[in-house]
């Protein structure tokens, strides 16, 4: 844990309670890119969308990134002010680095104090420990793991760089600092893969979905009038960057037995990147898209607005996720908000998206997807089998919000201040005492008697506790870094005086909780977050 296990704090997250104590304290976000980057994707929504939370709450938010050379024939600002965050850039794809440590630094010489730093790492890391004094709060946030990916974007050499400045690198700099992660997934492999010593917290991805507007009638099956319902013939949509991580070509390799099977069937790829030529190219020989496009079965709509998006998305029968692994598959979750169910292969980070047989199907790696395709589309075509997986998919998709996220990452930032603070009492000289914690390997899951109407018990900072029921007599509580023993204690301590029933907690138990402590009523989410379409990741970015 990244405090004292036996110092209580209250867990009542629908106040936002330790996002507000952030209030006035100076936050500052490094990340590759912001959201106005030509290439911004999921990591850059996470950023600005928690970063903008902290500023509402009344913290000043810096986030330091690059710059790229134009943007649609426009240079982004080095200095803008982007709701309520001070955004500074500079440094390209490279070079951000060592200009991003370079402002860090700075930033103490020039008498703004640095209360917490949140450093995103993506793939390469930012190492800002290296220009901080050892009592700066530092939280790193992992999407997810690069190893694999480097070797598809660098040759030999450059690629055995990348692995190693994120692998030993990030472990001998960052030692045992704090860890956000975004799914189960990437948490299991910040220490299986990176070995990263530090105590690891889970802080999904929120989701933005268009929200209906005031006097749309409904669809009848939960979809708002103003974005569309599914298409009367098998449609795919499929969201995000152009990349070969993405390995769309996969889905458009089983297309001609899909369209055979499937009268009528179309796909709308939404994105751009750098795969796009030899992804047409490929659709081109196999029949599927003409030139010039005409009636295709592959429509592909490069970068759109987040409205046209949500549209082509509220149109789909299903969408496809054919990646080798994601930090989290937001675009899934996204879709999910739309009622549109996913097929994705059984990877890192899409496994936990996806619900298998409730909010979509999973196809085990090197299994084609065609088989898995078609039994998805033949079950669809059934109205009430279609309105179940559509509504299955909209309620798990509701419990990831940004306010939430923002409030999750505000109890690791606030527990790490906490917690350096009372090092520094605790050293010789106003120094750092020694960092004696544990590695977290253990996890508690604890069921246990909670009679309706009671407050929830309260645990430590960044344990997880909820009802499965709203209604009924049963809480259960997740508890990180705590075997059964330090469990009970931690329970006893916190006035659960019933037979708690533990067992060795999993990530799947982790993401059932944030997906519902978070939500009004839990068990019951609400409605998807409200935050405007417009910041969607998924206009093709993702």
């Amino acid at each position: 844990m990244i405090e004292n296990p036996s110092t209580p704090h209250p867990t009542g997250l629908e106040e936002h309670r330790y996002l507000s104590t952030l209030a006035g304290r100076h936050v500052v976000f490094l990340n590759w890119r912001d959201q106005d980057h030509p290439q911004a994707g999921g990591a850059e929504l996470f950023c600005q969308s928690i970063a903008e939370r902290f500023a509402a709450a009344g913290a000043r938010v810096t986030l330091l990134t690059s710059r790229p050379a134009r943007d649609g024939g426009k240079v982004l600002p080095v200095a803008e002010h982007v709701a309520g965050v001070d955004v500074r850039r500079g440094g390209g794809t490279f070079g951000v680095y060592p200009s991003v440590l370079g402002r860090l630094a700075s930033l103490g010489r020039a008498g703004h104090r640095v209360d917490a730093v949140v450093d995103c790492q993506n793939g390469i890391p930012f190492f800002s420990p290296l220009v901080l004094p050892a009592s700066t709060p530092i939280v790193q946030v992992l999407h997810h793991v690069h190893q694999k990916q480097f070797p598809l974007y660098f040759p030999g050499p450059l690629a055995k760089v990348g692995q190693l400045l994120e692998a030993p690198g990030s472990r001998l700099v960052y030692g045992r600092r704090p860890v956000v992660v975004v799914s189960p997934s990437t948490r299991a492999e910040a220490r299986e893969v990176l070995s990263l010593p530090g105590p690891r917290f889970l802080v999904p991805n929120g989701v933005t979905a268009s929200v209906p507007s005031a006097g749309m009638a409904s669809s009848g099956d939960g979809m708002d009038r103003a974005v569309g319902r599914p298409a009367a013939a098998p449609t795919i949509v499929c969201v995000g960057r152009l990349v070969p991580h993405k390995r769309l070509h996969l889905l458009l390799e089983a297309l001609p037995a899909l369209v055979a099977a499937h009268p009528g069937l179309t796909v709308h790829v939404v994105g751009d990147g750098p795969d796009r030529e030899r992804l047409v190219a490929r659709a081109v020989a196999l029949g599927l898209t003409s030139t010039p496009p005409g009636g295709d079965v592959v429509r592909w709509h490069g970068y759109t607005d987040a409205a046209t998006r949500d549209r082509l998305l509220a149109s789909a029968w299903l969408t496809v996720n054919p990646s080798h692994g994601e930090g989290w598959g937001l675009s899934v979750l996204e879709a999910a908000a739309l009622g549109v169910p996913a097929v994705a292969f059984r990877v890192p980070g899409l496994r936990n998206a996806v619900r298998d047989g409730t909010t979509g199907w999973l196809v085990d790696e090197g299994v084609p997807l065609a088989g898995t395709i078609g039994a998805a589309l033949r079950t669809l075509a059934d109205p009430p089998a279609a309105a179940r997986l559509r509504a299955a998919a909209r309620a798990w998709a509701a419990g990831f919000t940004w306010d939430a996220g923002a409030e999750l990452l505000a109890r690791v930032v606030t527990a790490e201040i906490d917690r350096l603070a009372q090092a520094r009492g605790a050293g010789r000289g106003g120094r750092v005492a020694r960092d004696r914690r544990r590695v977290d390997d253990e996890l508690t899951h604890a069921a246990f008697t909670l009679p309706a109407g009671a407050p929830r018990p309260a645990l430590r900072r960044t344990d997880l506790v909820y009802r499965p029921d709203p209604d009924g007599a049963e809480a259960v509580a997740v508890l990180y870094g705590a075997g059964e023993a330090a469990a009970r204690a931690t329970l006893a301590r916190a006035g659960v005086s019933t037979e708690a029933r533990l067992r060795p907690g999993t990530g799947e138990d982790l993401l059932l909780a944030t997906s519902r402590e978070l939500v009004s009523g839990a068990g019951a989410p609400p409605a998807a977050g409200s935050r405007p379409a417009a910041i969607g990741v998924s206009a093709g970015r993702g």
